[in-house]
């Protein structure tokens, strides 16, 4: 796949990098006294020296031999025996569970050692179609943030089932496949489409693998047998809904990315760590994602970094963590031959870690550039404002009072509850907590007037949702 995130593409520079590792001409930047993270041979090497011209890396050497790189008005950077790791890569997310834009989302990860993601933006585009994710995407090219699409598959989630705003089709992927910025298609939530042979759902993989771009997925169920097969048939070549053990290995097996979420509403990790931490299978097919990092997360815990130490915490070898969010990511998008690790040719995107253990970012470079230093960006984000039409788009019908939240008994109900003192039995969802499962639950709860009321003691309250797109007046309404 053409890679249009880094500075010059390898084809341009190749001559001048071959240059500047002979030291036939200066380096723009050097980097000495490093201990280098190779994820491409699982070592860490000491005493090593990295030269950057053209945002790529020109040579890695031992700090003797990279001294032939350094010449008038070189850049040089002593690591002081900080670890050198390659720019973390985050393969499955969506910015807007962030509730910041891109632009901002990249001022508060790049401090984290976050150089790209592999984007879904499901949410914005369900409201506003593809319109909406062209204006994400303005928003992301005012910072150095390498911000590669993947196209959202299923708006709505499941046709028929869900209102949403707008509607994907196989028309709006293929376009969205001519587009620089698009590496992919977004999670195919649809898996049943996928396994009945949906027209929506196959022809936006076809649209997808025609472009030579690849196909993201989402297999929810903990079944691994034909279906799952089948699933992989289709062309989808990842996964990040595993939540047991089992459901990862399987598909690890099958050839298919197996992406461990750690998020803020989502923690999978724990359960599924003993895949990798049973030392049984390779691990090339293991990534680490966020899926969804609300801001209290990227403030106070941070982005890849964090789920580096959580697999760390859980046991994981750190270098083989770190490949997790690096090589193994890059090779998932193939886009191995310009990410994913620190080597000749490749992009210069690099993170220092004063650490193998707490692994706190002190730099980050991203294409040869100095962008975050000690927790601060270094890059100036110009304003950005949204259009209009992208922040008025709440279209209830009718005034939201508090007669809105009033849940009327049916007349069964309502003979039930006379025979049962004031109180109807009602299917309640139970969250799991940090999990995305929930399990169904019947409970007793009062009737006040005619109406089924929450009940604090039993911790049952009402939940609503209100169709916000079209002014329908649809509601949903049911217990938590």
């Amino acid at each position: 796949m053409i890679n249009t995130f880094c500075k010059m593409p390898l084809w341009e520079a190749g001559p001048t990098l071959v240059s500047v590792a002979q030291g036939m001409r200066p380096a723009e930047t050097v980097i000495t006294n490093a201990r280098l993270v190779n994820v491409c041979t699982h070592e860490v090497q000491e005493h090593i020296g990295v030269a950057i011209a053209c945002g790529r890396i020109a040579a890695v050497l031992d700090v003797t031999a990279i001294q032939a790189c350094i010449g008038e008005g070189t850049e040089v950077i002593d690591a002081q025996g900080q670890y050198l790791a390659p720019g973390f890569l985050d393969g499955h997310m969506h910015v807007e569970s962030s509730m910041v834009g891109v632009g901002e989302y990249a001022r508060v990860t790049i401090p984290h050692g976050t150089v790209g993601i592999y984007f879904d933006p499901h949410e914005i585009c369900n409201v506003l179609g593809i319109p909406g994710v062209r204006a994400m995407l303005d928003d992301a090219h005012r910072v150095p943030l390498k911000s590669m699409l993947t196209t959202p598959s299923c708006v709505p989630a499941v046709a028929g089932f869900e209102d949403s705003g707008a509607v994907i089709g196989p028309e709006e992927v293929a376009e969205s496949m001519t587009w620089p910025d698009t590496v992919g298609l977004g999670e195919m939530m649809d898996f049943p489409g996928v396994l009945s042979g949906a027209p929506r759902d196959t022809g936006e993989i076809a649209a997808t693998l025609s472009a030579d771009r690849v196909v993201t997925g989402h297999y929810s169920v903990p079944e691994t047998g034909i279906g799952l097969n089948a699933y992989v048939a289709s062309g989808i070549s990842s996964c990040h809904e595993s939540t047991r053990p089992e459901d990862l290995l399987a598909k690890m097996r099958l050839g298919m990315y197996g992406m461990m979420r750690e998020g803020s509403a989502w923690h999978d990790l724990h359960d599924l760590a003993p895949v990798i931490t049973a030392g049984d299978v390779d691990t090339r097919f293991a990534l680490l994602v966020s899926d969804d990092s609300h801001p209290h997360t990227l403030v106070e815990q941070g982005h890849l970094d964090h789920l580096v130490r959580r697999a760390v915490e859980e046991g994981i070898d750190p270098v083989t963590a770190i490949q997790m969010v690096t090589i193994n990511c890059a090779t998932c998008f193939r886009m191995e031959q310009d990410l994913g690790s620190i080597a000749p040719g490749k992009c210069a995107d690099i993170v220092f870690l004063d650490n193998l253990c707490d692994l706190r970012v002190t730099r980050t470079i991203i294409d040869g550039r100095l962008v975050a230093e000690d927790g601060h960006i270094t890059f100036e984000v110009p304003l950005y404002t949204y259009p209009s039409w992208a922040t008025h788009t709440m279209h209830v019908r009718g005034a939201i009072t508090p007669a809105s939240f009033s849940i009327p008994l049916t007349e069964a109900d309502a003979n039930e509850a006379r025979a049962h003192g004031g109180t109807a039995m009602v299917r309640v969802i139970e969250v799991i907590p940090a999990r995305v499962g929930d399990y169904e639950r019947h409970l007793r709860l009062p009737v006040t007037d005619g109406r089924i009321e929450g009940d604090a003691e039993q911790d049952a309250l009402k939940t609503f949702v209100f169709e916000r797109h079209h002014g329908t007046g649809t509601v949903g309404k049911g217990f938590v």
